[in-house]
């Protein structure tokens, strides 16, 4: 990760101020959300995506870009303004948040929203699938890396931790 000066901080810190101030207005939208855990992860969510991964808005399939996978799916009300503020889809879209036909819901639809590299769901999937594309990466010779976010309570699951000691084994660095 590279070095943040004063006015790099600065910039996340507004940026995660805008993710948490989305996710109140889409919550508002629907009558309901998962606000908590995505206020947790507001400042995690800027740093990646404004100034970590490396992504193509206008080439969201590229082969070569960094991927990131929403364990904790509930937490995509912060991140769908994200993407639309990248360019990923007009933000106008946002107005339909969790709306019948809407492709915005409270998980993330990677079949549905452009920019999404897993559809989330159920908790204790995300870093095995992270495992798979690092893997995948690595078959391809590719060099992108993989970000996984997980929550807390999926650290209750058995599958995280195998997948955890599967990415050890394999020296995952790109994980």
């Amino acid at each position: 990760m590279g070095y943040l000066d004063d006015g790099d901080r600065r910039q996340l810190e507004e940026k995660a101020l805008f993710v948490r101030l989305e996710t109140l207005r889409l919550t508002r939208i629907a009558g309901a959300g998962h606000y908590s855990g995505t206020f947790s992860a507001a400042e995690l969510l800027a740093t990646l995506y404004y100034h970590e991964l490396r992504l193509d808005p206008a080439n969201p399939k590229w082969p070569d870009r960094d991927r990131f996978i929403l364990s904790k799916g509930h937490a995509a009300i912060g991140l769908y303004p994200i993407l639309a503020e990248l360019g990923y889809f007009d933000a106008s879209e946002l107005e339909t948040y969790t709306r019948l036909g809407s492709a915005f819901g409270d998980h993330p639809d990677m079949r549905k929203v452009r920019g999404i590299d897993f559809s989330s769901g159920s908790l204790g999937h995300g870093l095995s699938i992270g495992v798979g594309m690092a893997l995948g990466g690595r078959v391809q010779s590719k060099d992108f890396r993989v970000f996984v976010m997980v929550g807390d309570a999926e650290l209750n699951e058995g599958q995280i931790w195998e997948a955890a000691m599967s990415a050890g084994h394999f020296k995952l660095e790109s994980l």
